[in-house]
């Protein structure tokens, strides 16, 4: 394990050399200039993300690939399609485009809502591949150091922080100039240093693991139990992802300076692709036999170096993914962020700056755009890989987002070749061949069923799309796809046709240069409109030009959206005076409706300036205070209206003070509320709120029926509270007497299981020590029939004191966290038996799974499910095992019984109910019990059987974290012989009958009835395990007795026994630690704890996980 602060320091390191070498390449033209073309050529190894690093190991791993499949695509397409890449950067070239929806969007009418579609595609698509990255470099990063992953809180969560760099690396790289086409000479320098470094990296480990490990272990072939991932689509993604993926497109075809660099590119680039994977597969190998499935097989090119202790090696390999995550990272959120503000953010920028007259430089605000998109997409990237993809394989993430962008495919075919085609068409294609993809792949892998399927019709499901069944999904999703955008944007394309081409918009000199020098230097404008003259509209190919510069800036669509609203402010002008005269007439229409409203008020009004001088009030205001009419003019200081109506109202106190009071919260423009009574008897509510500007409105409302209704309520609610209070105190005194009696009754029912359970307890022991004694046939089937009727009689008692508690509210779970081996090993030994002498097989698959529950009631659950497929299957065998489900684990019971009905499988769960033709005795309590006790729990059960064939029951529980764990015992299993126990039990017949099972399983035995004897024996005889009653005379404990010898002679293993299963008892041992057997004891399940305790004493503890 290397140093936090040394893995840190030294991926800050790589990434500012990275930065400090692209700066040099800027500021130095002149280096590499001779060999630039062997610089672009591995810039384009930027497609070799730590993907490669890390899921191409995987998949090596699954199916033993030597050469990845993607990788053979991008070689094909250079070998053999390289006259695509060369149409690409020319069309790029001519119309200046600085993005795949630049591209298209410009080849197919500059249409904005087309750009807006690519770009929404792009980033759904996008960013599940840069959350790979960041998975990648934080899986590597918290290998290495040790550092928190995704399960830690988002602060702590390293992946966070390997964004926010990765993030201002970002724009520190690319978005440092608003003009995205000019070529950023230290950008592709840095992405050819660090495809170097990467495969420096890369190659070094594939050495170390041929020649340190070639004399270990064999290495391992290829798994065989993955499902096959598909080598054909693969291939195929790895073909388009030359030009689909917006990195990719952004290198090799947006930075080419030269179409002969990309013959260079044809030879070198495939050259560098075998290359860097010759090591996966050697390291793939190494890993499955070195380290196996103890290390995620993403982790194996990291792990390998660590394991052997070569950790220079390893922090080599982890800077390497590093360099290739930033790589990706840089160039990728460069281009997303590009499209984002040019084709969503832009368009409304303009739109809203030309409305507002606006005429000032706007090409901060595209790059304040840019960078917010950087930002904005490394958090979502980031949220991505913690909450969705967390649980993928790096390869399978992989594989989605390659799958998703390549349904742009279709649209970029038509934009190469067929430039006619409507956008409309080729919007409503992308969406179509989109729609497909996230149904055939997406929807089965967020959990919808494979098998899904619209209006009953099979060939729409996504497992089964088109009869695709023969398809992988990945395969099938992407045939799917292409086939249904091409279709849908032909179709499309023959009944839309295609907007007409604009040759001029007629814009005038002064309009042009104004829209133009927002987002362009005025020098570079000047040369671009030189020569033009300043009458009259601007020719077409000026105009052209200066919308292609824009395009660099802003993206095509956005260019033509900008000079369409300059197109349109210059015509609006002749309608300015039509506009106003339309605003004042709604002006005085709106003056008249407002009168009219304050006339019809049922409150008064009044309106005062910021000289506190009365402007405006309504009739109402006069009434309700009787104001003269000469009293009431505009102009007239508010002091004299309030001071005539307080005088009115015989006022108590000083009306002056009360005046200037009243006035300096006016004056302070401070709200105010207060309440008058006038001599009528009506009560007034005086409301005043200041207004913007200046002045003070304020409101007069009658609220004499308001306080009345509010006084009857108070009134009402006093003797309401009183009546309240009153039967509280007799539903309190209620509620302590059937608090008492509840206690009582549970108290009672502890008492009478303990005394009824304890003789049934000692008679199953005695019977069972009975049998092994007896050699007649005739006598041992004697014995066995007691040793039936004894256990049914314990199993009805059982059942009925059971459900009593729980209807008594007495059953409170205590979970905690343990492993479930412990409750299903004894189950399993326990019932193997019962099964083996009805003639059944029993099954049993171990688990290494913890679980958080209550592991008494989970086994009474568990017992009631074996006990029914016990009684209930007359031939074949049953079966016990634990399945994961998503994150939880589910406990399965099967058997090959008749099967239940499904009219019968909710009746069955019902108390006192059985199967119509169920053999044997019963009340019909287990299942009713098994579901209440789940619903304790909160762990679903479920039910699935088929007449004839069998029955599942299963519950589900809550997975967490492997603790703790054994490893292999020493004592033989199953084997007590020469085991010292110590049996302590207050009754003689259940103490005898206890020693009479356990000596004839060849333990030595010493018994005591009590501390006393007990102490004694322990000081006497050296023992190696306690069997303790719980409960012992005079108030004293199993557990308590256990404490007193652990401190007198040291701890032993201890098995608490007791008949009484409340709470308090099962809480006590709990907190102890010890285990709990309830009486009446079964054989098998007491040496199966036993064997448990034994084995757990002997053997050392390992970490699992």
């Amino acid at each position: 394990m290397l140093n936090f602060a040394l893995v840190t320091g030294a991926s800050l390191l790589w990434l500012g050399l990275m930065f400090a070498a692209a700066l040099h390449a800027e500021h130095r033209p002149a280096l590499g200039a001779r060999h630039w073309r062997h610089v672009y050529a591995l810039s384009l190894a930027v497609h070799c993300t730590s993907w490669t690093f890390y899921g191409t190991v995987t998949q090596a791993a699954r199916h033993g690939w030597p050469l990845p499949p993607t990788f053979v695509g991008a070689i094909l397409l250079y070998a053999l399609g390289v006259g695509i890449m060369l149409r690409l950067v020319r069309l790029a070239r001519d119309s200046n485009a600085t993005s795949l929806a630049d591209l298209i969007a410009t080849r197919l009418g500059k249409d904005a809502w087309l750009a807006a579609t690519v770009t929404l595609v792009v980033a759904l698509g996008l960013i599940p591949y840069i959350a790979l990255q960041l998975k990648a470099v934080a899986m590597g990063f918290s290998l290495l150091a040790a550092a928190p992953g995704g399960d830690a809180p988002a602060w702590q969560d390293s992946a966070l922080y390997v964004a926010i760099v990765l993030a201002v690396f970002a724009i520190l790289f690319g978005a440092r100039n608003a003009r995205a086409t000019e070529h950023n000479r230290g950008l592709v320098f840095a992405m050819a240093l660090e495809s170097v470094f990467k495969l420096l990296a890369m190659l070094a480990i594939g050495a170390w693991v041929w020649l340190k490990l070639g004399d270990g272990p064999a290495l391992a072939p290829p798994r065989t139990d993955v499902a096959p991932g598909g080598f054909a689509p693969l291939v195929a993604l790895g073909a388009l992802a030359m030009f689909i993926l917006p990195h990719q497109f952004h290198v090799a075809v947006v930075e080419c300076r030269d179409e002969r660099h990309v013959q260079t590119a044809r030879w070198l680039f495939p050259l560098y692709l075998v290359l860097i994977a010759l090591p996966v597969l050697p390291i793939a190998r190494a890993g499955v036999a070195w380290l196996g499935d103890a290390v995620p097989t993403d982790l194996y090119i990291l792990a390998l170096p660590l394991s052997q202790g070569s950790e220079a090696l390893a922090l080599f390999g982890y800077l390497g993914g590093l360099s290739a995550a930033t790589g990706m990272v840089v160039v990728s959120t460069l281009a997303l962020s590009l499209m984002v503000g040019n084709h969503w953010f832009a368009p409304g920028l303009l739109r809203g700056a030309w409305g507002r007259g606006d005429a000032g430089d706007l090409s901060g605000s595209v790059l304040t755009l840019r960078r917010t998109g950087i930002v904005a997409v490394m958090l979502l990237a980031w949220a991505y890989s913690r909450v969705i993809a967390g649980s993928e394989a790096l390869a399978d993430v992989g594989a989605v987002s390659f799958s998703a962008l390549a349904t742009l495919a279709p649209s970029l075919g038509f934009a190469l070749w067929r430039p006619q085609t409507s956008a409309r068409a080729a919007t409503a294609g992308i969406l179509a061949g989109f729609a497909t993809w996230a149904w055939v792949l997406l929807l089965p892998l967020l959990g919808a069923p494979g098998d899904l399927a619209p209006a009953g019709l099979a060939w729409l499901s996504p497992d089964g799309f088109f009869g695709l069944t023969g398809w992988t999904r990945l395969g099938r999703a992407v045939g799917s796809s292409l086939f249904v955008g091409t279709l849908a944007t032909v179709v499309l394309a023959a009944s839309w046709s295609a907007a007409p081409r604009r040759t001029s918009r007629g814009l005038d000199l002064a309009t042009l240069r104004a829209a133009s020098q927002r987002f362009l230097p005025r020098e570079r404008v000047a040369r671009l409109l030189d020569g033009v003259e300043s009458s009259g509209p601007v020719p077409a190919e000026a105009e052209e030009r200066v919308e292609r510069e824009l395009a660099a800036v802003l993206g095509a669509a956005s260019a033509r959206v900008l000079l369409d609203a300059a197109r349109r402010e210059s015509g609006d002008l002749e309608t300015v005076a039509t506009i106003v005269g339309q605003a004042s007439a709604d002006l005085r229409f709106n003056q008249r409706v407002l009168e009219a409203a304050l006339r019809n008020m049922s409150q008064g009004i009044s309106v005062v300036d910021a000289d506190l001088r009365l402007v405006a009030w309504n009739p109402r205001y006069a009434q309700i205070f009787g104001f003269p009419a000469d009293l009431l003019q505009v102009g007239r200081p508010i002091a004299d209206l309030a001071r005539w109506a307080m005088r009115g109202i015989d006022f108590a106190g000083d009306i002056e003070r009360a005046l200037q009071r009243r006035l300096a919260f006016m004056r302070a423009g401070t709200p105010h509320l207060s309440e008058r009574v006038l001599p009528d008897g009506s009560i007034i509510e005086i409301r005043g709120n200041p207004m913007p500007g200046g002045g003070f409105v304020a409101t007069f409302t009658d609220v004499t029926e308001f306080r009345r209704a509010e006084r009857a309520l108070i009134e009402a609610n006093e003797t309401l509270e009183q009546r309240v209070a009153s039967r509280t105190a007799d539903l309190e005194v209620a509620k302590r007497e059937a608090e008492r009696a509840n206690h009582a009754k549970s108290r009672f029912l502890a008492a009478i299981g303990h005394d009824l359970m304890q003789p049934l307890h000692a008679a199953q022991l005695f019977t069972d020590a009975l049998a092994d004694e007896l050699e007649s046939p005739r006598h041992r089937a004697t014995v066995a029939q007691v040793r039936g009727a004894l256990e049914s009689t314990t199993d009805l008692l059982t059942g009925l004191l059971d459900m009593s508690r729980l209807e008594a509210g007495g059953l409170v779970p205590q979970p905690r966290e343990f492993a479930l081996s412990e409750v299903l090993e004894p189950l399993a030994s326990e019932f193997r038996a019962i099964a083996a002498a009805r003639g059944l097989a029993f099954g049993f698959v171990p688990t290494r799974a913890w679980t958080r529950t209550d592991p008494q009631l989970l086994r009474r659950i568990l017992q009631n499910f074996l006990a029914n497929a016990v009684r209930y299957t007359p031939a074949g065998g049953i079966a016990l095992g634990v399945r994961r489900a998503g994150g939880m684990l589910r406990i399965e019971v099967h058997d090959t019984g008749p099967g239940i009905a499904p009219d019968q499988q909710r009746a069955i769960f019902e108390e006192f109910r059985r199967g119509p033709d169920a053999p044997g005795e019963g009340l019909g309590l287990g299942l009713s019990i098994a579901d209440r006790i789940a619903h304790l729990l909160e762990a679903p059960l479920a039910l699935r059987s088929r007449i004839g064939r069998g029955t599942v029951f299963s519950v589900d529980l809550p997975r967490v974290a492997p603790r703790v764990m054994e490893t292999s015992a020493q004592r033989p299993a199953g084997s007590l012989a020469g085991l010292k126990v110590l049996a302590l039990d207050n009754d003689p017949s259940a103490l005898a009958a206890l020693r009479a099972l356990l000596e004839r399983w060849g333990c030595e035995v010493v018994t005591a009835a009590d501390r006393d004897a007990a102490l004694l024996a322990c000081e006497r005889f050296d023992t190696d395990a306690w069997l303790f009653d719980f409960h012992l005379d005079r108030g004293d404990t199993g557990v308590g007795v256990a404490q007193a010898l652990a401190t007198r002679v040291g701890a032993r293993p201890t098995l608490i026994l007791s008949a009484d299963p409340g709470e308090e008892v099962r809480a006590c041992v709990r907190d102890a630690g010890h285990p709990l057997l309830a009486k009446p004891l079964k054989p098998l399940a007491l040496k199966s704890t036993l064997d448990r305790l034994i084995a757990a004493r002997e053997r050392p503890p390992a970490i699992v996980g």
